[in-house]
């Protein structure tokens, strides 16, 4: 309860009010809306997820508090500190101290990828809400006294998963995939093994059923694992797209994964030098690539989407221009030489010495062994799922969400039973900075958009209409839907022929080309609020808006440009 009570003061404290979408959220945010008003589910071109259950919960919020965008992401934040709290429950079963659960708990609820995602109402944190739920009820199963309970308890992790996986659709992993591993433990229990099969053909069923639904919705997005033929070039950058995704993990899980620097003292003399070499080989790769301004790709976060916003990625396709950072290139480097060290050295440790280590007294090997049954099939599964959006597209960072108690729950138990029993006082310290800057991080982000919200605003009230306004990719898309209904996205195909692909493009320069302004042809911009001045574009009668943040810089402006006369 206290660490839930802590990660919800900390997402209070980041002021989460802003009257526009974010991220996502804005499309999701819609649907809740025509909901509430309606009684009907209702998509418009952008959602990949089904949303389920989370609708009618948003319209829930509407119903009693009124609309507004505010009122809907709030829906998010009970699911938010019940992530948290199933999570700090599910370590203790699995044998994880007191102290290191709470570690464990606030590196997940703390960390600046939750943070910002419990301040939306995108549904990846109810889409975790979700999984947790249904390892706890399988710790349940597992521990239960009688056949009959244990049965029980899986019943009732695939039901409430079946209904919970309506919201994203990569949640039913826990009824297809965790629940029969849970059921292979029990095997020997009498009845069991009879019940989970009737169980996983049920949920598989249930799920197809839902698929089926989805795939006949207008205006819903079918995301297929197949979509064409492969290359080498394509499967190089899948490897790539995984490797930064490990990265962007380790990263994630550094307050924990940072406790394997105090094993340097156990490593043998050639593990030593290994890391020492391998130490050296990054930093001059780094000063090497930094010569050469390449480096931005190749520096933590790794991934893209949420993580970056944090004033750490100066272009993240949002808005024209160049937002100001507060960790400069020089400090990502650092930070990410910290992290790739850290993994380094817990898999030198993983590999040659902590097995071989007298175990604590009370971390029996067990408790390890139905966390890896428990959670291994899973976390396999679900990496395997995010192949495809490597091998086509990109891993957004997000995606990591699934995974990282995962990652978590394996430090925590693997540090325990190799290594000491409490995680040493430089954990504190990295998950404390962590904190502190993802709530920084979070309330900068939130006020930018409220300073895109009063841009918008100050342009609207002098008479001139929201389409001919461009406020970013997260402000256009509220637009499109509001005017036209839908986001003009090449992947639907329900309705036939929503999509209109030769529609006139803006003619404009391409650094004053958003990459979002195809899916919204409802915006004709004659106006753009930017990050930094544009030299494609001119000069506005509009003042800039000058906001606060805690990261420095602590005074930053968003500008209002208007577009040339003559548009080439």
């Amino acid at each position: 309860m206290l660490c839930s009570l802590l990660v919800l003061v900390c997402i209070l404290a980041t002021y989460p009010v802003a009257e526009m979408g974010l991220m996502d959220d804005w499309s999701y945010i819609k649907t809740a809306l025509v909901f509430s008003q309606t009684g009907h589910i209702v998509y418009n071109g952008w959602a990949t997820a089904m949303l389920g259950w989370a609708i009618p919960w948003g319209a829930l919020f509407i119903h009693l508090f009124g609309f507004s965008f505010t009122t809907v992401r709030l829906s998010t934040l009970p699911l938010a500190l019940g992530s948290v709290f199933l999570f700090h429950a599910s370590l203790r079963r699995f044998g994880v101290t007191p102290r290191n659960a709470m570690f464990g708990a606030l590196t997940l609820g703390l960390s600046p990828l939750f943070m910002p995602l419990a301040a939306s109402y995108m549904t990846d944190v109810a889409g975790l809400f979700c999984i947790l739920l249904c390892l706890y009820l399988c710790q349940r199963a597992v521990s239960a006294r009688s056949d009959l309970s244990s049965a029980l308890w899986l019943i009732l992790a695939a039901s409430s998963n079946v209904v919970g996986g309506t919201v994203r659709q990569i949640v039913w992993l826990g009824a297809l995939i965790m629940v029969p591993s849970t059921a292979w433990l029990l095997r020997k229990s009498r009845g069991v093994p009879v019940v989970a099969v009737f169980v996983w053909l049920a949920s598989l069923g249930a799920v197809l059923v839902c698929l089926r639904w989805f795939r006949q919705q207008p205006y819903a997005l079918e995301e297929k694992i197949n979509q064409g033929p492969v290359g080498a070039l394509m499967l190089e950058h899948m490897a790539v797209e995984v490797f930064k995704g490990f990265l962007c993990l380790s990263l994630l899980a550094l307050p924990i994964l940072i406790a394997w620097i105090s094993g340097w003292d156990i490593l043998s003399r050639a593990a030593r030098i290994r890391s020492a070499c391998i130490f050296i080989v990054l930093f001059c790769s780094a000063f090497v690539l930094g010569q050469r301004g390449s480096l931005d790709h190749r520096i933590m976060p790794w991934l893209g989407h949420v993580i970056g916003t944090l004033s750490i990625v100066p272009n993240t396709g949002e808005m024209l221009g160049t937002r100001p950072v507060t960790l400069t290139v020089a400090g990502r480097v650092a930070l990410s030489l910290l992290v790739v060290m850290s993994a380094v050295l817990f898999l030198e440790q993983m590999i040659t010495k902590p097995w071989k280590l007298k175990p604590c007294e009370n971390q029996p090997s067990v408790q390890i062994r139905q966390a890896c049954w428990i959670l291994g099939p899973f976390a396999v599964s679900y990496a395997a799922l995010l192949l495809p959006r490597a091998l086509y597209f990109f891993i957004f960072d997000r995606y990591l969400l699934g995974l990282l108690p995962v990652a978590i729950m394996f430090l925590c138990l693997t540090y325990q039973r190799c290594m000491r029993e409490r995680l040493p006082a430089l954990c504190t310290v990295v998950l404390v900075v962590s904190a502190l800057y993802a709530v920084a991080g979070t309330h900068d982000w939130l006020a930018l958009n409220r300073a895109r919200v009063a841009a918008v605003a100050q342009i609207e009230r002098s008479g001139v209409p929201a389409t001919a306004i461009q406020g970013g990719y997260d402000y256009d898309g509220w637009t499109q839907i509001e005017v036209s209904g839908y986001i003009n996205d090449p992947r639907m195909m329900n309705p036939p022929h929503a999509y209109q692909p030769n529609l006139e493009p803006l003619r404009l320069q391409g650094k004053c080309r958003l990459d979002f302004a195809p899916y919204t042809p409802a915006v004709q911009p004659k106006y753009f609020v930017v990050f930094s001045l544009m030299p494609c574009l001119q000069r506005s009668r509009y003042p800039s808006i000058t906001y606060r943040t805690w990261l420095p810089p602590f005074r930053r402006t968003i500008f209002i440009q208007e577009a040339p006369l003559n548009r080439k």
